[in-house]
């Protein structure tokens, strides 16, 4: 009798638990504290699924996209613990590739993606940065899309499933993969166009400066925020990563945003600091800068990326001799003008205001995370399911990040960390509208 009472009370426990789990999906997660203190603890999110085969493609073969794809979204599918998790977040992107909203799962979404366009013969590749997958590309991709042209996402190594991914990744393995992507990209239209995103434009520009193919098909880079110089230095890390062994994490999360980890593994700062210093040595060597125009968006106020490096890339790229194209090269700027007084005059500038009065007067100013998603993005918008709140994590101040009515908006300074201990790191673009027109002007000219 005693033996039935406690195999009935495991079996109880057992269902309730995964009635708990049932209710779940990627939206109510990131609002459940209780759960993401549960999930911080445990690392569930943060480890890679027990089934992980660690599934590997040879980037240096000639595999179509679509190939590509495929292996992409079973290793997604097989590595990353919330693959299967339900997902009703609907974008243009779900809809171009014609996915029911109410069968869709977190594999949907953060899985790289092909959009063609009828009878297009140009492609844009979009490239995501550190730690963010091919998802922070899904207004934009629409956009594009809608525009007539192809548009392919790439998926960098290590990323889609778990931060643990990162902990052993090496940036030489982004650099192939992106080559494999350009390559491709390029053997298969007639006119393409590169973008990156932080990381992404890094690895963009590092591979048409070291690239031996004629590049006379790339008829223009845009980037937003590109990994110029890490605002905090870690340059310390490159070196001693390998000597901590029990130190794989500066920050350590519950991981319950999809598109993103929240968890930052040491390796991954170590590779991108690596990444730069190779981008910058290049640029500094190079003898003749590829006559391919650039149009850039950058914020004054970014708390990951040093913008005035930012600046000094995009001079050295702009004053290159021999240059046709540069009088194309224009930075969309959310700063002051004062700031630029380093940037040559005869780059095109663009300085955006915000006139959305509904969430403008919430907003301090545009973060790195904000630049490619519309405020209109279901998971990162305006009215969207997730706030980031990771600066504030473990304090009092979570919370209120988390579930006040107003919310503060913007970058994660110090300034304004002390003013608004309860800051939410803005994650969407207030000026999407007049980026893709900037967008489109530059389509126009360069094509």
């Amino acid at each position: 009798m005693r033996i039935f009472i406690i195999y009935a009370s495991l079996m109880l426990a057992c269902t309730t638990q995964n009635s708990y789990a049932s209710e779940h999906n990627c939206i109510n997660i990131s609002s459940d504290l209780a759960l993401i203190q549960t999930l911080t603890e445990s690392g569930q999110y943060r480890n890679l699924a027990e089934q992980s085969k660690n599934l590997t493609f040879d980037y240096q073969t000639t595999s179509s996209y679509p190939e590509y794809l495929a292996f992409a979204r079973k290793k997604i599918d097989t590595e990353n613990p919330k693959a299967t998790l339900k997902c009703p977040i609907e974008t243009g992107v779900t809809i171009a590739l014609k996915k029911s909203k109410n069968d869709l799962v977190i594999a949907d979404l953060v899985a790289p993606f092909e959009l063609k366009a009828t009878n297009s013969k140009q492609a844009i590749l979009l490239i995501h940065g550190l730690t963010d997958s091919p998802y922070l590309f899904h207004d934009l991709a629409a956009f594009y899309h809608a525009n007539g042209m192809t548009v392919r996402t790439l998926l960098l190594p290590g990323h889609g499933t778990a931060p643990e991914a990162l902990t052993q990744v090496d940036y030489k393995a982004w650099q192939l993969a992106t080559q494999y992507a350009i390559d491709r990209t390029l053997q298969d239209f007639e006119q393409v166009y590169l973008g990156g995103f932080s990381t992404g434009g890094a690895l963009v520009l590092d591979n048409l400066i070291s690239s031996s193919q004629n590049l006379a098909k790339v008829k223009g880079v845009i980037l937003w925020s590109p990994a110029s110089r890490a605002k905090s230095t870690i340059a310390w890390a490159a070196q001693y990563v390998d000597w901590l062994p029990f130190v794989d994490y500066t920050h350590k999360g519950a991981d319950v945003d999809f598109a993103k980890y929240e968890s930052f593994p040491l390796n991954a700062g170590a590779q991108v600091h690596d990444l730069m210093n190779d981008l910058t040595d290049s640029l500094n060597k190079i003898e003749a800068i590829p006559d391919i125009p650039l149009l850039t968006f950058s914020s004054e106020v970014d708390s990951t990326i040093e913008t005035q490096a930012t600046i000094d890339l995009l001079n050295v790229w702009h004053n290159s001799k021999n240059r046709s194209t540069k009088q194309q090269d224009t930075l969309f700027y959310f700063g002051e003008e004062a700031s630029l007084a380093n940037l040559p005059t005869s780059v095109n500038r663009i300085l955006p205001t915000c006139n959305k009065q509904d969430f403008c007067t919430s907003i301090l100013n545009v973060a790195h995370t904000a630049m490619t998603s519309a405020p209109f993005n279901p998971h990162y918008g305006w009215q969207g399911n997730y706030r980031n709140c990771e600066t504030a994590f473990g304090s009092e101040h979570y919370q209120t990040c988390k579930t006040t009515n107003k919310a503060t908006l913007g970058e994660t300074t110090s300034e304004n960390l002390k003013q608004y201990p309860s800051l939410q790191r803005l994650t969407f673009n207030p000026n999407f509208e007049q980026m893709t027109t900037a967008i489109t002007g530059f389509l126009a000219k360069t094509q």
